[in-house]
């Protein structure tokens, strides 16, 4: 590779990098993943535990970039190693009452308790740590100790782990609804983007598909990521009524990627000329206006609490009256060219496509237009 060339990759790297730690909540994860851990150790040292590293381990997984979702891996944690370490010393203790003691004897009890447990993690989830803790209760159980004072010493010291984590948590709280507020925020910044790319390809007739394809998917990334920290919103407290008003807004952003993904579908496939050319002034301005009030929407959204201080309400409403006009500037030019039976000189195949196209466009600039007023008010 060319001297220039490694020197743009590196530099592309380094801002990719850079943009990385810059994420909102990651700094703050990594402070508290550290700290959790350090004060877990430290305890452990102070209370004399014998395997005080298994503390530190739990503290360190269930630690999670929001309060919700750290409960929900905590829980998990929780329930499989207590699942784990009951089998495993039951398993144990049995076959060495009917067998005899012995390595073979484990061996068999080994196996047996390892199938168990992961048939029950491919029902739940909750209990995929729960092999990975028999199998230590057995292995130190055949150095020696009995199994169920060692099951209950790990159990107790994965609690103990994970309740200095949650108590971080606690102290040092980021919520899942503000991570969840910035992307969506996010999200209307990728739909607009999207929306421009549609534009783009219908107006000047060149279907743009690998920038397409890409915004999609990074589109869709983010909806999943979404629902994911929605999901982890609804389990910290006191979130009852902002719960719904966050999926009611994510909602809202899911109908319009739908409304988007049904342009994409009109335009891609369609010829160059078409019905559009008959109205691309009113097509652009409408594209525009709906792109322009997605962007004006995604800073209030991310930030609902602390809004930038360069946007006013007035100047949303500018821009909804401004999609207004351009609602109906394009349907009065489409009712002037249906009295003028434009639309007869075209089979129907590209007439389809045309108002596929319209009526997504129209119903993307009506969620925006909806999803400002609830803003607003």
């Amino acid at each position: 590779m060319a001297e220039g060339g490694v020197g743009k990759a590196t530099s592309a790297w380094g801002a990719m990098t850079i943009t990385a730690l810059l994420a909102p909540g990651l700094l703050p994860h990594a402070l508290r993943t550290a700290l959790a851990a350090t004060l877990t150790a430290v305890l452990a040292r102070l209370l004399h535990l014998d395997q005080g590293y298994w503390a530190v381990f739990s503290a360190i997984l269930v630690m999670q970039t929001d309060f919700g979702s750290s409960i929900q891996a905590s829980w998990a944690r929780l329930l499989g190693t207590g699942l784990g370490a009951a089998l495993g010393a039951l398993s144990a203790t049995l076959a060495e009452l009917v067998f005899g003691p012995g390595f073979s004897t484990l061996t068999l009890a080994m196996f047996a308790t390892i199938l168990v447990c992961a048939a029950l993690a491919g029902l739940n989830e909750n209990f995929r740590l729960a092999g990975l803790t028999a199998a230590i209760v057995i292995s130190l159980h055949a150095l020696g100790g009995n199994a169920f004072t060692i099951g209950a010493n790990r159990f107790l010291e994965v609690g103990f782990g994970i309740v200095v984590a949650l108590c971080v948590s606690l102290a040092w709280p980021s919520r899942a609804r503000v991570l969840l507020r910035f992307g969506a925020g996010k999200g209307l910044e990728g739909l607009a983007g999207l929306l421009a790319a549609l534009m783009d390809s219908r107006m000047s007739g060149r279907y743009g598909r690998q920038r397409i394809f890409h915004l999609k998917d990074s589109a869709l990334r983010l909806s999943l990521k979404n629902r994911q920290l929605l999901a982890a919103a609804r389990r910290e407290p006191g979130v009852t009524g902002e719960g719904e008003r966050l999926a009611d807004l994510l909602q809202t952003l899911e109908r319009m990627a739908e409304n988007l993904r049904s342009m994409d579908h009109a335009i891609e496939d369609a010829p160059p000329e078409g019905f559009h050319r008959h109205l691309p002034e009113e097509l652009s301005e409408l594209g525009a206006s709906v792109h322009a009030l997605l962007l004006d929407l995604a800073p209030l959204v991310g930030d609902a609490q602390n809004p930038p201080q360069a946007f006013t309400h007035a100047d949303l409403a500018e821009s909804q009256a401004r999609l207004e006009r351009a609602l109906k500037s394009t349907g009065d030019k489409l009712l002037e060219l249906r009295a003028e039976r434009v639309i007869a000189g075209y089979d129907l195949d590209e007439v389809m496509h045309f108002y596929s196209f319209y009526h997504a466009l129209r119903e993307t600039a009506r969620e925006a237009l909806g999803l400002a007023a609830r803003l607003r008010g």
